[in-house]
């Protein structure tokens, strides 16, 4: 109990990539588009506080193999923290992300959670530029984003997407994945082509 006590919230740059199709059906309480989903979650903290510790500057990544729907659960997960921050940073960052202080969205996905790989201290980038942003941790986990394409006119396609309700964020730029993989023990799966998107974000409990 004394855990959820401990006050954190942050802002934070965005990426996301999954194995879903554009748009991804998940955003609209559907099903995953292959039934199954291998998601994960990028983020560079502009500004953020989990008790007394800063978090600014800090990124991580965040990746989970569901075998169904996420609501479903049985999801494996995996977290690599910036090497860069500091053994506090690390500790929260760590507690945060795996729903320890409840939270959005943290304390909601981690009930989806039933195997949680060893958190990993790796180089991490977290690069913002539009439809062209990208993460990387380590050597294995990474995403390039890429526009989606007018199968017509061969033309790039741009689209928001706005939920006032959204677990993740409220609103956020769909793209396409140029390459998209996770190679960790443990985990591993591979979507390029598939579902990405960039934004800003703000959680907290």
């Amino acid at each position: 109990m004394a855990e959820q006590k401990v006050k954190w919230n942050y802002k934070a740059d965005w990426i996301a990539s999954c194995n879903c199709d554009w748009g991804c059906p998940c955003n609209f309480n559907q099903k995953p588009t292959q039934g199954f989903c291998t998601g994960v979650y990028a983020g560079r903290i502009k500004s953020g506080k989990c008790g007394e510790t800063e978090l600014d500057g800090a990124s991580f990544v965040w990746a989970t193999r569901w075998p169904g729907a996420i609501h479903e659960g049985g999801g494996t997960t995996k977290i690599w923290i910036d090497e860069k921050a500091s053994k506090d940073q690390r500790r929260a960052l760590d507690q945060i992300l795996r729903g320890k202080f409840e939270g959005k969205p943290w304390g909601i996905f981690s009930h989806t959670i039933d195997k949680w790989l060893e958190t990993a201290y790796v180089p991490v980038q977290v690069t913002m530029d539009g439809s062209k942003s990208s993460y990387r941790a380590g050597m294995e986990a990474h995403a390039i984003l890429t526009p989606m394409i007018n199968p017509i006119t061969g033309d790039e396609a741009s689209a928001k997407i706005v939920l006032p309700d959204g677990l993740v964020c409220e609103e956020l730029n769909a793209t396409a994945t140029r390459s998209f993989a996770v190679f960790a023990e443990g985990l591993k799966f591979a979507a390029p082509g598939k579902y990405g998107f960039y934004a800003k974000v703000s959680h907290g409990n």
